[in-house]
């Protein structure tokens, strides 16, 4: 009963003006904080994909020739 009134009233109040104007100020002030941290980890991210397939790509031309002429190993 107890969690019921509370869904109820937080429903009343998603459904108030004021307090959707205030709930999306407050959204975009979190965003805006949280910007650089998930730039960073997006970043971060792009490098450890990359690296990732170089790895893949050496490995599968290393495997599929036979030829002596093998590619340089990807940085790591």
């Amino acid at each position: 009963m107890l969690r019921r009134l509370l869904i109820q009233a937080a429903i009343k109040a998603a459904q108030n003006p004021t307090i959707r104007r205030e709930a999306g100020k407050i959204a975009v002030q979190a965003a805006e904080k949280a910007r650089p941290a998930i730039l960073k980890g997006a970043r971060r991210a792009g490098e450890l994909t990359k690296a990732a397939s170089d790895e893949i790509q050496y490995q599968l031309s290393e495997h599929s020739s036979q030829k002596s002429n093998k590619k340089n190993p990807p940085k790591k």
